[in-house]
């Protein structure tokens, strides 16, 4: 378990590390704040639109301290420890946390960034001035090293490298190993940055808010005579709090306000000036940071006095040994922030802090995803209400579609029934006297009569149809032919109508989808239509009507063609008038056979009058008959006709369907596997933030 006295002496303890103090709840801790971290990276790169930085360039500096310290013990040809060992290990590890505690310093240019710093040195080590200065990031930490030549006086500078930023624009680095005799915070590593709103150079602002993202305590440095810009409240707003970090601000150049008239030493301005700070600090970070005004330009002039005068200065800050011997010293304040960076920041609360600010740094990434979740599932559902609509505008069609061809199927239906009504028309036309000639060889009547039916029976839009000189053989034929021709081409036109229009629409989207950048299921960060959208063909209805005549044409080949009707029914009526003539020829038999004494008269007049009646029977009744077995002998052959071209129909109903479908599939599929894409992608951004959530909790009881 880590120690109770180690927030009482931090330097001793932390001067081996911060991850020398874990506990083992606390090392269990950070590996799975190390596992949120890569989670929620992990997460925003899939969705391609949400910035992610990466934390490399502490862990960097870290390595090159350790390794260096390992180099000159290995120089010296010193066996290494347990405790040194595991120390290279972790150091290359990435689950292993930093033993560095990065306290970086942030602000505009010329709000006396550098000189706060050289002033907790005691020593002019960075430059100053009123224009910007500082073009690179320098790190400032204790040397710590085993050589001798290590504690001479002397910072020891590593050779200036450079690092990419997110927009690809190098950023210096610069890294100073200073004694411990002139770094009075040993387990701090001091951070300087780039004054931001430099109108020299956009990269200054870029490099400060790539380091931001690495530190552990951000310093916000604002200067008394102008606090709170515009721009520094943008700073504060939009990044700094975005990354959820511990922040202490400091006003500097008190000192300028002390000129001002009607008080005295100005404290009424800084009173004014601190509660602005304060009031304004907390609406702009959502948080009631500290807040600490000072003048370093005071502070430093003061240490530079007393060094030249034979003070180093050593121990924990100089507030100690300053304290109570100048008026300029008390007047700066800046025993405060020293105070702050050497008692008020203890073991537990860096530890604390080591732990909490990648959970930050994570829920502002989860929180990211988030609203780049909900705003493609925004775009996505006018697209899931787009498909809906078209699916239904579909449906709709289709039973358009069916209308079309059940109107088309009744016509052919009419056109078959209308044939098989040809016997009953001839008999309607045909009158008794000139059935009785037929039986005489007067067949030229019957065909007259035939010939007329069947012109009767032809629609008009049929008769102008019809074919020279085989119009009677192959009526059914054209017509049904002309019929099914008509709706296919009916049903051919609407149905590219239809895919147009839609395929119109719909070809609009995938530059829409495919812009902004937007993420994908594809993980690169557009999405893509999986196919592509174009105007339905429709070949199988090209090819239907040439199909359908040829079906047509084979069914209607199967019946009994003109001539052959005609002769079935012109024989069926002679016979039955023959069967009637035979009755009323019959008639004479009973009347012969009472005349000779065989039947008494009464018994002969009822079986003539039977056969009388018969005779006047059998000729209607048998011209019924020979209508109704005509008709039912029809339908029945006509009925494979009407099954043939219901199937014709509905395999094109269906191929219209399937081509449809087929057309807005790469759409259909794009919506499916986005919706599902960003469902995952939902439940593993509420998991990280139900985690993170969790795990704060217990990280707050664990540094208790």
């Amino acid at each position: 378990k880590q120690s109770t006295d180690t927030d009482n002496a931090p330097h001793s303890v932390m001067g081996s590390g911060l991850s020398r103090i874990l506990t083992d709840e606390q090392r269990s801790l950070f590996n799975q704040v190390n596992q949120l971290s890569s989670m929620s990276r992990s997460l925003a790169r899939r969705l391609g639109n949400v910035p992610v930085k990466e934390d490399s360039l502490l862990g960097d500096i870290a390595r090159l301290q350790t390794q260096r310290r390992l180099r000159e013990q290995q120089q010296q040809q010193k066996p290494f420890t347990t405790q040194q060992k595991q120390i290279v290990n972790e150091t290359g590890n990435n689950n292993h946390p930093s033993s560095l505690f990065t306290v970086v310093f942030a602000g505009e240019f010329n709000s006396g960034k550098s000189t706060l710093i050289n002033a907790l040195l005691g020593n002019e080590l960075l430059d100053t001035g009123v224009l910007p200065t500082t073009n690179a990031i320098t790190i400032m930490m204790a040397n710590g090293g085993t050589n001798s030549d290590d504690d001479d006086g002397a910072p020891s500078v590593i050779e200036s490298s450079s690092i990419g930023l997110d927009a690809g624009i190098p950023a210096l680095t610069q890294l100073y190993l200073l004694p411990p005799s002139k770094f009075p915070f040993s387990d701090l590593c001091l951070i300087d940055t780039p004054g931001t709103n430099a109108i020299l150079s956009l990269q200054h602002t870029s490099s400060t808010l790539r380091i931001l993202h690495d530190a552990d305590l951000i310093v916000f440095v604002t200067s008394a005579d102008r606090p709170f810009s515009e721009s520094e409240k943008e700073l504060l707003q939009t990044s700094i709090k975005s990354y959820r970090k511990r922040v202490a601000i400091v006003i500097n150049k008190m000192d300028v306000l002390e000129r001002q008239k009607g008080d005295d030493h100005g404290d009424l301005t800084k009173k004014t000036v601190e509660d602005y700070v304060v009031e304004h600090a907390g609406d702009l970070l959502g948080a009631r940071p500290i807040v600490i005004p000072l003048s370093a330009r005071d502070a430093l002039s003061v240490k530079l006095l007393f060094s030249s005068s034979g003070n180093t200065g050593e121990g924990d800050g100089c507030g100690d040994i300053f304290d109570n011997q100048t008026s300029l010293w008390k007047r700066s304040n800046f025993g405060s922030l020293e105070h702050f960076l050497s008692k008020t920041l203890t073991a537990s609360s860096k530890v604390k802090t080591k732990l909490l600010n990648p959970i930050g740094v994570s829920e502002g990434i989860l929180i990211d995803c988030q609203n780049e979740i909900e705003e493609r599932q925004a775009e996505l559902d006018v697209d899931v209400t787009t498909l809906r609509l078209l699916t239904s505008q579909s449906d709709s069609w289709i039973k358009e579609q069916i209308s079309a061809i059940e109107t088309c199927q009744s016509k052919v239906r009419e056109a078959i029934v209308n044939k098989s009504k040809m016997a009953r028309r001839v008999l309607q036309e045909l009158s008794v006297f000139e059935q009785w000639k037929m039986t005489l060889g007067s067949r030229g009547i019957f065909d007259q009569v035939w010939d007329s039916a069947d012109r009767l029976g032809q629609s008009a839009w049929m008769t102008s149809i019809a074919k020279d000189g085989d119009s009677n053989q192959n009526s059914l034929e054209n017509e049904v032919l002309s019929v099914v021709g008509k709706c296919v081409e009916t049903l051919s036109t609407r149905a590219q109508t239809q895919g147009t229009a839609t395929i119109e629409y719909l070809g609009k989207r995938p530059a829409v989808i495919g812009s902004g950048g937007k993420g994908g299921s594809n993980g690169s960060g557009v999405s893509r239509m999986v196919g592509s959208v174009s105007v339905p063909k429709f070949q199988r209805l090209k090819d239907l009507q040439s199909s359908m005549t040829t079906t047509i044409r084979s069914s209607v080949s199967n019946l009994p063609d003109n001539s052959q009707c005609k002769d079935c029914v012109y024989t069926s009526l002679c016979r039955t008038v023959l069967t009637s003539s035979a009755l009323f020829g019959s008639v004479f038999f009973p009347v012969t056979l009472s005349a000779s004494g065989v039947l008494d008269e009464m018994t002969g007049m009822v079986a003539s009058g039977t056969l009388v009646i018969l005779g006047f029977a059998t000729l209607p009744l048998g011209n019924r008959h020979v209508a109704q077995s005509f008709e039912r002998k029809w339908l029945d052959d006509a009925a494979q006709l009407e099954a043939v071209i219901e199937i014709l129909f509905k395999d094109a109903l269906h191929e219209m369907r399937l081509e449809l479908s087929e057309s807005a599939a790469p759409y259909s599929r794009y919506v499916k596997t986005e919706g599902d894409w960003l469902k995952e992608l939902s439940d593993q951004m509420e998991m990280g933030i139900s985690r993170a959530h969790s795990l704060r909790s217990k990280i707050n009881k664990a540094c208790q």
